[in-house]
């Protein structure tokens, strides 16, 4: 009797930690995992609705001749999911989320060697009634994607490889099985409205400047942000530069998409005012800010103008939020350390193109983070002051401001040995 029972206990042992077995690692052999994920933007309920059917065969060599099955199911979710359900052809399949996302998936019957079991998985992602920005998170090659978008949103995705069918009433983008997810893929689209206005009157050293935020409907948060960064970064911007606000114009901001931004966060067109991608935040709108003063200073190489622009980005944000700006740049900064053996270029020989696309994307972001650690390298050994002081010799030079005069002008003005510096631009 105490033979037998022991035996009994070892099945039962082995029955469950099969069961428990996490199956839904990309790359594991053992079992069989089709995946078919739509999802679907739906504007009028401001979600994107997410639409998984998940097929488990269970061809586990080990669980053969009934020595043990599978009844749980291993699945990452996106942190931002909501109304998680799970269902089969009988009734609701019960689950449980665990760290970083993921989620247990509880069959409703024992899936024995040869079988297969079928169940679906839904949930929505929170939008604006006019722009969606989300990833298409996926696992495993044997997945099939299909993305359905209603016509008149322009859609941008992060990677290619997808069939597009223009219907009536939407745009369907699909995915075929053999495709390697192990990358999430970002979805940026928008509809255009017609702007709505927002404004308000910075009262700067000189004169008072008007600040006009052109954004669609729905997108209030988003503009209201835009709008008080500008109230409160132009009154520091002037004080930390060391000169008044130099354009003789009001600043006009203009909510836009991918297209109208080149693929950048945000474009400074002077007059024609700064057009931001409807996703990008503070910081980058202080970087745009910040042109309207690299251009006074006459700076004629990339490397000065996008340079200067993150480090004021970097002095404005140490004002308003330190903690912020610490993060920031000890990232750009790590991230130039990074990429420095596989990217490294001279900087006067940097320049960018009118559009960023995958091929061209890593060399212009390294590029801003090699401007932003020269410039960043100069605040430090000189301080503040002294960049005040050659700031106005840069403006009141009349000329562009090439790499010797740059240096002539640092040197003169802060009385400082900065050729440090040349081993980033030559």
């Amino acid at each position: 009797m105490k033979l037998q029972f022991n035996k009994k206990c070892l099945i039962l042992a082995l029955i469950i930690s099969l069961a428990c077995m996490p199956i839904a690692t990309a790359g594991y052999n053992d079992v069989g995992i089709e995946v078919s994920s739509a999802y679907k933007v739906v504007p009028e309920s401001e979600n994107v609705h997410v639409t998984k059917q998940i097929i488990f065969t269970n061809t586990d060599p080990s669980t053969t001749y009934k020595r043990g099955y599978y009844s749980t199911f291993n699945h990452y979710l996106p942190q931002n999911a909501k109304n998680v359900k799970a269902y089969d052809v009988g009734k609701r399949v019960v689950f449980q989320k665990v760290e970083e996302g993921y989620h247990v998936f509880q069959y409703n019957r024992r899936v024995w060697y040869g079988e297969s079991y079928t169940f679906y998985v839904e949930y929505e992602l929170d939008i604006n009634r006019n722009s969606a920005v989300f990833y298409i998170l996926e696992n495993g090659e044997n997945t099939e994607v299909t993305l359905e978008v209603p016509a008149g949103f322009d859609t941008h995705l992060a990677r290619n490889g997808y069939e597009l069918e223009e219907m009536e009433y939407s745009s369907i983008y699909r995915f075929q099985r053999g495709m390697d997810w192990s990358s999430s893929c970002l979805v940026n689209t928008v509809r255009h409205t017609e702007h709505l206005i927002l404004s308000d009157v910075a009262h700067l050293q000189e004169r008072d400047v008007r600040i006009e935020i052109r954004y669609w409907e729905g997108e209030e948060v988003w503009a209201q942000q835009m709008l008080d960064t500008a109230l409160i970064s132009l009154p520091i911007l002037e004080e930390t530069w060391g000169m008044p606000y130099p354009a003789s114009y009001d600043i006009t901001i203009t909510q836009a998409n991918l297209t109208e931004t080149g693929g950048y966060g945000g474009f400074n067109k002077g007059r024609a005012g700064i057009w931001m991608l409807h996703t990008s935040s503070s910081e980058i709108l202080i970087h745009e800010l910040a042109h309207y003063w690299t251009r006074a200073c006459n700076f004629d190489q990339l490397w000065m103008d996008e340079g200067y622009a993150d480090l004021y980005t970097y002095i404005v944000l140490n004002e308003t939020n330190p903690e912020k700006a610490v993060e920031r740049r000890d990232r750009f900064l790590q991230k130039y350390e990074d990429f420095r053996d596989e990217y490294d270029f001279p900087l006067s020989e940097w320049n960018i193109p009118e559009s960023l696309d995958a091929s061209s994307g890593v060399r212009v972001d390294f590029g801003y983070k090699k401007a932003f650690a020269l410039a960043y390298e100069l605040y430090v050994d000189i301080g503040l002051e002294n960049m005040k002081y050659s700031n106005q010799a840069f403006a009141a030079s009349g000329t562009p401001v090439d790499e010797d005069a740059f240096m002539d002008i640092i040197s003169t003005s802060s009385g400082s040995d900065i050729t440090s510096i040349k081993s980033y631009i030559y």
